[in-house]
């Protein structure tokens, strides 16, 4: 079961581990104590004191081992961004500007602009 939660503070007992799948966002925070954290994929490991923070940033498996008794902040990562947020308008703006192209050069309008731009007013 997963469980949601905006904010959660924990206290950690020496060598107590917590796992955290597919934490990408996530930010946790040391209140006190000392923590030892391994991301899946990531070759470096981070190492936490009082008032240290770190943002998770792969996918994955990711381990949080409490090296003293520890009290911890972890907070959920941000919701990810629609495809539109991450784009921007610039497409859907860009998809519109050809669509009105395509209306103004074969649609029922353009039929009266050739015969204008031709010289052929009509019978």
């Amino acid at each position: 079961m997963n469980i949601g939660f905006d904010r959660a503070e924990l206290k950690l007992d020496t060598r107590q581990v917590i796992r955290l799948y597919d934490p990408r966002g996530a930010r946790i925070e040391c209140v006190g104590g000392a923590l030892w954290i391994t991301q899946d994929r990531d070759q470096n490991d981070h190492f936490l004191e009082a008032n240290d923070a770190l943002t998770l940033d792969r996918p994955g498996l990711a381990l949080i081992h409490a090296q003293a008794p520890s009290r911890i902040v972890l907070f959920e990562p941000a919701p990810r961004p629609s495809l539109r947020q991450r784009f921007g308008r610039a497409p859907a703006a860009a998809l519109r500007a050809i669509g009105r192209w395509i209306v103004c050069s074969f649609g029922p309008e353009s039929i009266d602009r050739h015969r204008h731009r031709d010289g052929y007013h009509g019978l």
